[in-house]
């Protein structure tokens, strides 16, 4: 039976590289504020499958670095995940959420109800598009 826990931001980063970065260092995958996030992890087992990082700045919360086990992925985890953050946004009340989606996920989030912005770009050899959902 999966679980869902706030987990410390050190726990996120092996997963983080081995899932989004896998030729990256640890410290690579660090986020500048990390210490300043709250961060989930969905575990199966006592096995940690997947990890997300939010970031709440006054009424609006970005979510980071989701990122599954790849073993695990196409199973449910992620959707567990994301609509526990979802939920936990609006226990903060915030009212906007939203994500640097990569493009090749980004029906994923769209199944959420998250719409895509005009705002795209490119970075670390990915596209990226801004996705957001108003709660």
């Amino acid at each position: 039976m999966a679980s869902i826990e706030q987990i410390t931001p050190e726990l996120t980063w092996p997963l983080r590289q081995v899932v989004m970065y896998p030729n990256w260092s640890i410290e690579e995958v660090q986020l500048a504020n990390d210490f300043e996030g709250i961060h989930f992890g969905l575990f199966d087992k006592n096995v940690l499958i997947s990890v997300v990082s939010t970031f709440i700045t006054e009424e609006s919360m970005q979510f980071r670095k989701f990122a599954t086990l790849h073993s695990e992925q196409g199973k449910g985890y992620g959707k567990l995940l994301l609509a526990h953050i979802i939920q936990f946004a609006k226990d903060e009340h915030c009212k906007r959420m939203w994500c640097n989606a990569r493009c090749n996920a980004s029906a994923f989030y769209a199944k959420f109800g998250f719409t895509e912005t005009e705002q795209k770009f490119h970075q670390d050899g990915h596209d990226f598009v801004i996705m957001e959902i108003y709660l």
